[in-house]
């Protein structure tokens, strides 16, 4: 029946969203990095209502649309906070949470549908110099209307048992919070350093690691609550692909679905038995790239598929029904990814994303009831997708033989002639890939005249922990050979004109961009640096290099980046800016938290000391990339300007 009722779908007369591109003309700064019109949206559990966030004074507000009346309001206005996230407890509540500044010191608040009645339950809290503790969610508890699991430091014991405010004074715990009660229980008082919490359907928690020595051990607790953790497992530490991953509890509670690389390189799926703490067979490994999620029906009875990333987002469907809903979108937006990203509790009603390397990606309702398949909203309604350009997968050789895979863009023309080409470096390093899909960066570069290439070189993810271990201490050494010999590929190719290369990127990607102009400075034509690292040394001194990655995890400066400050120094760019040959642009905020915003003023200094030709865009509000409209605005207005003088960009 219900197959019968989708196939009605097409006969609302849908097309695919994207039609043959055309010429591209220049479009407005703020259709690319103005703040999208919509994000994150979430049915409500009875499906009658879509929460979003949407902008409102340059910063995102909490909104609210009601699908009986087809009239939105706003719920939240943020005033200080950038919020960077939201989810429902029943139909009356969302948790919401967000930062100040860019500091990324996370607070968690609820508010009420009127938004007149918030609560701030949690805040980020700093313990001492160089460390601080990050308030953070658990679990959402999917399938409670009222409660939902968070850690950190609740400051106060005030709303507290007595027994339990007697055990959370300054120790990091786990706890439930009730919205409608705003009672607070105690879950897990954290005295033992444990990390990467993972709950139950229930709620209780059932699983925990830690470091040990150079290994990370698994610790399970049986049901009950107050049950011990007990090791059941212990693997290498790795850092970025750990030998576990827990997805998720089936409705038994017992069953654990989790990715496991004991026998795969890049992971496969298996099904956990806690009860007998024993790993079935494999149930799917992926033919390509690596697993993201599992899919799960809201209950968690069923497992419906797997969703895993390749060159393109793809799925492995194992219910019949889901895999016949995926079909029929599909074959509605035929060229395109669509999935589905939010359901009504009854599963009846669902959000569906549609989006592409053309499209930044829209939202429809699926009503499984009526049928009916209806638009909501597009993220960015300015963006047409035939003025966008395709998004190309290519694969080439490193010079050591190693296979690496990336994406190119070209902007309009005739295809023949070599192009101005900016080399567009994601940053992480480890463990973060690019991928296809719409890249607000890369399209930008394509509609004002160049072409743009981003390599997913030795160190990133996706494509296993093989790949991940080739770019250990390689910070300007092979990971950084693989970015020179993608443009040397793109060169020959005919795709790049030699004369007009650019480098530029963000946080990695920034250190690579002033590592280009200094270890290779007869490759670039200019370079742009963002929030990038500049000295390394500085990791070996304090706090810094991926606040993410702490003393307290793992040693990520002497594991990761050199093994001691002489190898550090060998390929820091900091040491090598005589060497400069072209013109350079940097951006910096100065409340980031992962690179200190020294680096900015050292490198600054040995710019000036050797006389290269530098502009530099500061904001003082901002952190590790500028969120706020109006600095991201003024950024890609200075970074248009300046390439525009430096790279001469084709036109069609």
């Amino acid at each position: 029946m219900q197959i019968r009722l989708l196939a009605c779908l097409l006969l609302l007369g849908l097309t695919g969203m994207v039609r043959a591109a055309t010429p591209a003309a220049p479009l407005p700064i703020e259709a690319f990095f103005g703040l999208p019109a919509m994000r994150q949206p979430e049915l409500s559990p009875d499906g009658s209502k879509i929460a979003f966030l949407f902008p409102k004074d340059g910063r995102l507000a909490l909104g609210l649309f009601d699908r009986k009346t087809s009239e939105g309001r706003i719920i939240l206005e943020a005033i200080k906070e950038n919020v960077e996230f939201f989810f429902w407890k029943g139909n009356e509540h969302l948790v919401f949470g967000g930062d100040v500044g860019g500091n990324e010191l996370f607070f968690i608040g609820v508010t009420d549908l009127s938004g007149k009645k918030i609560q701030r339950v949690m805040e980020s809290r700093h313990l001492r110099e160089q460390a601080q503790s990050v308030a953070s969610i658990v679990s959402t508890l999917p399938l409670s209307d009222d409660e939902f699991i968070l850690a950190g430091y609740f400051i106060s014991r005030n709303d507290w048992h007595a027994e339990d405010a007697i055990q959370i004074s300054n120790q990091e715990v786990v706890a439930r919070y009730n919205v409608r009660t705003k009672a607070r229980s105690l879950v897990f008082t954290n005295g033992g350093d444990y990390d990467g919490f993972f709950t139950d359907n229930d709620g209780q928690l059932r699983l925990a690691s830690r470091k040990q020595g150079d290994a990370l051990a698994w610790f399970l607790r049986e049901p009950g609550g107050k049950n011990p953790l007990v090791e059941v497992a212990r693997f290498p530490l790795h850092g970025y692909a750990e030998t576990w991953e827990p997805l998720a509890f089936a409705a038994d509670n017992k069953t654990l679905y989790l990715v496991s690389r004991e026998e795969h390189d890049r992971g496969a799926l298996y099904a956990y038995n806690t009860e007998t703490r024993t790993r079935g067979p494999a149930v799917f490994v992926p033919p390509a790239g690596e697993i993201t999620n599992v899919v799960m029906n809201r209950a968690h009875t069923k497992l419906l598929g797997v969703a895993y990333l390749s060159d393109r987002p793809q799925y492995q469907w194992f219910d019949p029904a889901r895999a016949d809903i995926q079909k029929t979108l599909d074959n509605t937006f035929p060229g395109v990814t669509c999935h589905i990203v939010s359901t009504s509790a009854d599963e009846t009603v669902c959000l569906v994303y549609v989006g592409s390397d053309r499209e930044p990606g829209a939202y429809y309702v699926l009503d499984l009831k009526q049928p009916s398949l209806t638009l909501f909203k597009r993220i960015r309604p300015e963006v047409d997708p035939t003025r966008m350009r395709p998004m190309e997968t290519v694969n080439f050789a490193a010079r050591d033989g190693l296979s690496l895979q990336g994406y190119l863009t070209r902007p309009a023309g005739d295809g023949k002639t070599p192009l101005p080409l900016v080399l567009f470096v994601h940053g992480g390093p480890f463990g973060i890939r690019d991928e296809w899909g719409f890249d607000n960066e890369a399209q930008f570069l394509a509609n004002r005249g160049y072409a743009v290439l981003q390599v997913n070189y030795r160190g990133s993810g996706g494509y296993g922990r093989d790949f991940i271990n080739k770019g250990r201490q390689q910070w300007g050494r092979a990971m950084q050979d693989d970015l020179t010999d993608a443009v040397k590929w793109a060169i020959a190719q005919g795709i790049a004109d030699p004369s007009r290369v650019a480098i530029y990127g963000a946080s990695y990607g920034g250190f690579a961009a002033l590592a280009g102009v200094t270890l290779t400075p007869e490759l670039y034509r200019c370079a742009v640096n963002y929030v990038g690292v500049a000295n390394l040394e500085v990791a070996f001194k304090g706090y810094g290099g991926d606040a993410f990655m702490t003393a307290g995890r793992f040693d990520y400066q002497k594991t990761w980046v050199a093994p001691d400050s002489a190898y550090a120094a060998a390929t820091s760019p900091l040491n090598f800016v005589e060497r400069i040959r072209v013109p350079t642009l940097h951006a910096y905020g100065e409340n980031d938290a992962r690179v200190e915003f020294k680096q900015w003023l050292q490198l600054r200094d040995q710019l000036e000391k050797f006389h290269k030709p530098y502009q530099i865009l500061v904001e003082g509000e901002q952190g590790h990339g500028f969120r706020n409209e109006s600095s991201s605005l003024k950024f890609h207005r200075v970074l248009e300007k300046f390439l525009a003088e430096n790279l001469a960009p084709s036109r069609p």
